[in-house]
């Protein structure tokens, strides 16, 4: 090995978690792929994990310790960008664990797709105690993403990279990642309600401006998921608007790019919107709220014979008005066409066209007598609390484990701690899952710690295909969303 230019360096990023930093540790140095430094980033720990690091003998690992003055994570991990003498750099977190041939994979994915400057993995997800928790279904095919294309392809899949699980070629670190934008003064900063996580999907998108970038499907990192880190989860809503705003900002720098620009900015309405809903305390809708909820449906049917993308992307917004409110009918939905799109887009086409084509029924008939407690997305909990108002279905109460919301409402319904549900929910109780993304086993996982009852559990997206009163299973499996509008 040339210790002074190894082909790749392993950041991994630490801070006080000296529990999980060993077997992390181990793992990175038991990689079928052995060509590199471990440099170890401390912000600064103070239980003991200094000592422990330093007591490890192999010469491939460089430990340095942040400043108490500089202990943030994004320094942390801007700096590992700088530190690093390798060609190419991973930065990872103290508590994820890789498979023993990720780093292997990845280095062979990068050298066998010549262009391609960055590449991440799919995750598999293990419990604080590293217990296999239920995966996320996602997509199972490698990729490719030509420059601009992972940027585009994300208004459909949605496809969020794991930071730990990314491996770039430092020469194509975007210039704003320089640690002098870091220690320069800003004109404004932003709110981190406003932007929280959205630097995992701009990461590779500045990349793909100019750059190929990768994705293989098969699961080489175990995410551990601490169950307590939801109880103050910032808002899902606030931070859609400055990450699709700043993602058609990076489209418009592709070279021979023309971006959907109505696509980009119904995302940035839809979330606009979200964020409007998800805060209205009252049952009654406010009519300020109804306004702009009119207005982006009346832009989307207009344009949605020539943007049936960004009519899809609003599609929420479109079954929102239309549970509040008829009079959209079936026209705007004929002859869409949700294949490609996310899961969550394809049963919202569906709930959509149930709503608007058979207004008499509702996919909450399958619960009929049932309490009902919704866990999860706040603008999916909104959607389920005016569909059961709309057909007499009782909603009990919304659980939410943003500790921010506890004590208030939703729409008129209690928000409660995930603590509520040991002493509440009964057997006879149903606990529907509202997750907007794939994240149903996160809520799970949370709804399994603090349920001891036999309540049935499901997510929201299954109720579009179970068996309703009158109607057959077979009328009532998931299909294209062009037979299903046709259908209805």
């Amino acid at each position: 090995m040339n210790v002074f230019a190894p082909p790749l360096t392993v950041a991994l990023l630490t801070y006080n978690r000296r529990h999980y930093l060993q077997e992390a540790i181990e793992a990175i140095l038991r990689q079928s792929y052995r060509d590199f430094e471990l440099l170890v980033l401390d912000n600064c720990s103070t239980d003991g994990t200094a000592e422990y690091v330093l007591s490890l003998a192999d010469p491939r690992i460089r430990y340095i310790r942040n400043a108490a003055n500089n202990c943030t994570v994004t320094f942390n991990c801007l700096s590992a960008y700088h530190l690093a003498i390798g060609r190419r750099v991973i930065a990872t977190h103290d508590d994820d664990i890789m498979e023993n041939d990720m780093l292997e994979r990845q280095m062979r994915f990068l050298d066998e797709h010549p262009g391609t400057a960055l590449v991440w993995c799919r995750v598999s997800d293990i419990d604080q105690d590293g217990k296999p928790m239920l995966q996320a279904s996602v997509s199972d095919v490698d990729r490719v993403f030509a420059p601009g294309e992972y940027i585009t392809s994300f208004l459909k899949t949605r496809l969020w990279p794991m930071p730990s699980g990314v491996m770039l070629d430092r020469a194509a670190l975007p210039k704003g990642y320089s640690i002098e934008c870091y220690l320069q003064p800003k004109a404004s900063v932003d709110n981190p309600m406003d932007t929280a996580g959205i630097a995992d999907v701009l990461f590779p998108a500045w990349v793909n401006q100019k750059h190929a970038v990768g994705y293989i499907a098969q699961p080489l990192l175990r995410r551990r998921v601490h169950l307590n880190q939801f109880s103050h989860t910032v808002s899902l809503s606030r931070p859609g608007v400055p990450l699709y705003r700043r993602l058609e900002s990076i489209a418009r720098g592709v070279k021979g790019l023309t971006p959907d620009v109505l696509h980009f900015r119904t995302f940035v309405d839809r979330f606009d919107v979200q964020d409007a809903i998800t805060t209205n305390q009252a049952a009654v809708v406010s009519p300020v709220i109804i306004r702009r909820i009119k207005k982006v449906v009346g832009k989307l049917v207009e344009n949605v014979e020539t943007a049936p993308g960004a009519f899809l992307a609003g599609l929420p917004i479109f079954l929102l008005k239309n549970l509040i409110m008829s009079g959209d009918g079936m026209s705007p939905l004929l002859g869409l066409d949700s294949n490609g799109y996310d899961n969550a887009t394809q049963k919202m086409l569906l709930w959509a066209g149930k709503v608007v084509g058979e207004p008499e029924s509702s996919i909450l008939e399958p619960l009929a007598g049932k309490r009902i407690i919704i866990f999860g997305s706040a603008f999916i909990a909104a959607l389920l609390i005016l569909e059961a108002r709309r057909h007499g279905f009782h909603v009990l109460c919304c659980v939410d484990s943003n500790s921010t919301r506890h004590g208030s409402e939703l729409l008129g319904v209690p928000i409660q701690a995930p603590g509520w549900m040991r002493e509440h929910v009964s057997a006879d109780d149903v606990v529907i899952m509202s997750s907007e993304r794939d994240h149903e086993h996160y809520i799970e996982a949370v709804i399994r710690q603090n349920v001891q009852s036999t309540a049935r559990l499901l997510s929201w997206k299954e109720l579009m295909g179970l068996p309703v009163i009158g109607v057959s299973q077979a009328e009532c499996r998931p299909t294209t969303s062009r037979t299903l509008v046709e259908a209805l």
